[in-house]
């Protein structure tokens, strides 16, 4: 829906609904992204307590960082990179299904190749050893300015700290994922371009590592694209020829009659309902049903673990910070005793 199909938005109640969203997922997860940022740091060189550095600063001592952490990063996702995931789709029954999975997946292997989907496969991959989880995110696009034919990219998601994944979700690939929103910053140029009689207001809400300095903010605007899942009540039929379909039209019946089928079973059911709303802090900017089953944020866990019935999720560098810390003054030590 373009923007100016929009009645109202100010006040829209999604708007109110993503803040209260976004509110939950500071409120339970907030350990875990003010853990992971200072693993982010750490790997990046960051290893030296602050008091400590600034003391040895102030007597003009030496604060060495022989960061091996590093290396052991890298050991782990090169081996990754060797052997990169791919999509593999694969038949269950008859012969007839394996044809159809194997022309599915070369679809998928296209989509792979032409979206460069190995980035954000490393991308992924990268931050869920650093620090515990990564993204990446399936999208649609026209393929070029003056045509109306879409394609599916696989996208990454550069900085993990931008998503906000429902706090419920418990599946690996977070399928179960019920709600969803990305914050991304862009120029007031723009967005004025894009949006030109849109109000601009930040979207200010934000967690732990979601964050720009405010010299960047006086020229750059955040929104956020909020994800939701809606169930609709639906009756499901169950053809004679063993296809299962919802009435998705008036003449349903009338089609399966000039298709000489017959309906032999039925039960209520729901479907699900993908909706994708672009909005600032005031006003939503775009909106639109999505053609999915699911929420199209892919999450890449490293390790997690429940205590107290809450998640912990961290990577190959929670628990080698005190050890490369040790080594650290050690070395740092010899090397201030030679000197």
């Amino acid at each position: 829906m373009a923007y100016d199909s929009v009645a109202d938005s100010q006040s829209d109640g999604r708007i109110q609904e993503a803040k209260d969203f976004l509110r939950l997922c500071n409120d339970s997860d907030s350990n875990n992204r003010a853990e992971a940022l200072d693993d982010v740091r750490f790997a990046a060189g960051d290893q030296w307590p602050v008091d400590v550095q600034n003391s040895r600063v102030l007597e003009a001592r030496p604060c060495l960082t022989i960061n091996k952490v590093d290396a052991y990063i890298r050991q782990i996702c090169n081996q990754q990179r060797q052997q990169r995931p791919r999509i593999k789709v694969h038949g269950m029954n008859s012969q007839s299904d394996a044809k159809i999975a194997e022309i599915l997946t070369g679809i998928c292997r296209h989509i792979e190749t032409q979206s460069d989907a190995d980035n954000a496969y490393d991308n992924a991959v990268d931050f869920a050893v650093r620090m515990g989880w990564g993204y990446w995110r399936v999208v649609t696009d026209y393929v070029r300015e003056d045509s109306f034919d879409q394609e599916i990219f696989i996208r990454p998601i550069r900085n993990p700290f931008t998503v906000y994944l429902d706090p419920n979700s418990v599946l690996p690939d977070g399928s179960d994922a019920e709600k969803a929103m990305i914050t991304t910053v862009i120029s007031k140029e723009v967005f004025k371009t894009m949006y030109p009689d849109a109000d601009e207001t930040n979207f200010s809400m934000r967690g732990t590592g979601d964050t720009q300095n405010e010299w960047i903010m006086k020229e750059d605007i955040r929104i956020a694209e909020y994800f939701y899942i809606k169930r609709v009540k639906a009756k499901l039929y169950q053809l004679s020829n063993g296809q299962s379909m919802f009435a998705d039209s008036k003449d349903f019946f009338e089609r399966i009659d000039r298709a000489g089928l017959t309906v032999i079973n039925e039960r209520e059911s729901y479907r699900k309902q993908v909706h994708w709303c672009k909005m600032t802090a005031m006003e939503v900017l775009d909106e639109r049903i999505l053609p999915n089953r699911w929420i199209p944020i892919v999450p890449m866990y490293g390790a997690t673990v429940t205590i107290d019935d809450k998640r912990k999720h961290y990577g190959l560098v929670r628990f080698a910070k005190d050890p490369q810390r040790m080594y650290n003054f050690w070395r740092t030590s010899m090397t201030e005793s030679v000197a």
